[in-house]
């Protein structure tokens, strides 16, 4: 009997150790759940900067760059849409921006504004993150004036050259008295060379500029001081492409003004080509030094001389008119014209034209006489101003209007 009861006993204990590891293997097999997520901590938003969003460093230029009157500023708190905004420096040096008032920033640099800024929003704002830029440069500027192609104002960065201005004006136009020009700089008077400069090559003349400064090129003009004004010009009239008078540096052979002159036009007589020296005229075969290649009729050309190339050979009554007319040139029979007759056989002024500065030159032998013409008060008023009668060889030069 006891065998017996320890066999029951024995096989009781394996099946409970068998259903163990059947438990035991059936768990490890089973997917675990899940554990629990833990709770999450909410805070309320701060306004503090994103890292991506940091503002970026001025760059160098704008770095450096002095912040002056009539400047747009462009302000950026970031993550604070409602204060980017543009601002303006007023006429008294100052800004107003919301949070921090009125500013003076004349005179600051973007680095010293946007650190003033931060100063002034930090009691509103919590970290507040500034950025400021320059969007429009106003203060810095210049004034073009006289004979370029586009006078005006133009805004510069400081201690631009000249040369690298004058190609926001478009350069120099047609009649400009290159080594005539000037700056006006603080009430002063800055002698500065352009053809020394443009033509020559010479970077003593380029000067940089100052804001404020006024670079004035004056326009050809005739005047009564032969060393200041006269001893610089040649004239070049009848069948050439741009009658005129031009500016030398000093004595150039025939076919060179020609060219600045833009050849002989169609219909020149270029064998009855002269010079005009003083009492003297001096043939010259345009034909034989163009097209022969004849060296001896590329004549010197100096101070003061008159090149005429005629039409058809008759210039014993020719007058001349050059400048701003439709049709510039050589016109016959002088004794039946006056100015104003003059001035509507060469088709009118042209809208650039200004009348009422125009010259009368008059040869007399080697002298010649220089008169300054009213043609608009000549048209306005004939009876109390004279509409002169014109002799052989007279010139008439109408300019152009410097605005």
């Amino acid at each position: 009997m006891t065998s017996d009861f320890l066999r029951v006993v024995l096989s009781a204990v394996a099946i409970v150790s068998l259903g163990l590891v059947t438990a035991a293997t059936a768990l490890a097999q089973a997917p675990r759940p899940a554990p629990a997520p833990a709770p999450v901590s909410v805070k309320a938003p701060v306004a503090t900067p994103a890292p991506a969003q940091a503002s970026p460093p001025a760059p160098a230029a704008e770095a450096d760059y002095t912040i002056g009157i009539d400047d747009v500023l462009h302000v950026i708190v970031w993550d604070n849409k409602e204060l980017e905004q543009d601002v303006v420096v007023r006429p008294d040096g100052k800004i107003s921006y919301p949070l921090a008032g009125e500013i003076y920033v004349q005179g600051m640099t973007v680095p010293q504004l946007t650190e003033t800024l931060k100063e002034r929003l930090s009691a509103s704002v919590k970290n507040p993150n500034v950025s400021v830029m320059v969007k429009e440069i106003r203060s810095f500027r210049v004034y073009f004036v006289g004979k370029v192609a586009k006078a005006g104002v133009y805004p510069i960065k400081a201690g631009t050259p000249l040369l690298q201005a004058l190609t926001l004006a478009g350069g120099t136009a047609e009649g400009a008295d290159l080594p005539a020009a000037y700056i006006i700089r603080a009430g002063q008077k800055i002698p500065v060379d352009l053809r020394r400069l443009i033509q020559d090559g010479d970077l003593s003349k380029n000067l940089q500029l100052e804001t404020e400064d006024t670079i004035v090129v004056p326009e050809i003009t005739i005047g009564t001081n032969p060393q200041e004004v006269l001893e610089r010009r040649i004239y070049l009239l009848g069948k050439v492409a741009k009658p005129g008078v031009y500016s030398l540096k000093s004595d150039v052979p025939l076919l060179h003004a020609l060219f600045l002159a833009g050849g002989v036009a169609e219909g020149a007589d270029m064998a009855a080509a002269f010079v005009m020296r003083g009492n003297e005229k001096i043939p010259v075969d345009l034909w034989r030094l163009i097209q022969k290649g004849d060296a001896s009729q590329n004549l010197m050309i100096k101070h003061e001389d008159t090149i005429v190339v005629p039409s058809g050979g008759e210039l014993q009554n020719a007058v001349y008119v050059m400048g701003e007319v439709l049709k510039p040139g050589v016109y016959l029979q002088p004794e039946a014209l006056t100015l104003l007759k003059l001035v509507t056989l060469a088709g009118g002024f042209t809208k650039y034209a200004a009348p009422s500065r125009a010259t009368l030159i008059r040869r007399d032998g080697d002298k010649k006489t220089l008169m300054k013409v009213d043609l608009k008060d000549v048209m306005n008023n004939p009876k109390v101003n004279e509409d002169l009668a014109l002799k052989p060889g007279d010139v008439l030069i109408v300019p152009e209007r410097l605005f």
